[in-house]
């Protein structure tokens, strides 16, 4: 079915005005300032609105997340120790707990040695030689 010149002519005028309904109704939502000054106040306001509507589910989302990854990092870390706890013989344990005491020790041995030194060489603002280790 072919169409009439009239008819392909009628067709581009019913698109057309279509097109200029919708460019229209476009143009009519957009508000025409009187100056940039008022266009920005506007959009700030907008934006504040929005900021005020969204934020508190974004502080919810936030608070979840941060709350899950807390309870998992302390659900990790104390499941692992009770674990190993329960695993491990006494005699391990005993031996950790020993180790630990000896290196605390140790370090606190090392403080006194640097303290010492520092307070027997005189003050001149020069670098503090620590004793070599034994």
């Amino acid at each position: 079915m072919k169409l009439t010149e009239n008819e392909k002519s009628n067709n581009k005028t019913m698109e057309t005005n279509k097109h200029n309904d919708n460019h229209d109704q476009e143009c009519d939502a957009k508000r025409h300032f009187e100056s940039c000054s008022e266009a920005f106040q506007s959009a700030k306001d907008d934006a504040t609105e929005k900021a005020k509507e969204a934020a508190p589910k974004i502080k919810g989302a936030i608070s979840d997340a941060v709350h899950d990854a807390a309870y998992g990092a302390a659900y990790g870390a104390f499941f692992a120790s009770a674990f190993a706890n329960e695993f491990l013989p006494q005699s391990v344990k005993d031996g950790l707990a020993k180790g630990a005491a000896a290196g605390r020790d140790a370090a606190d041995k090392m403080r006194e040695r640097a303290k010492a030194s520092a307070e027997a060489a005189p003050n001149d603002g020069g670098t503090i030689e620590l004793p070599a280790q034994a």
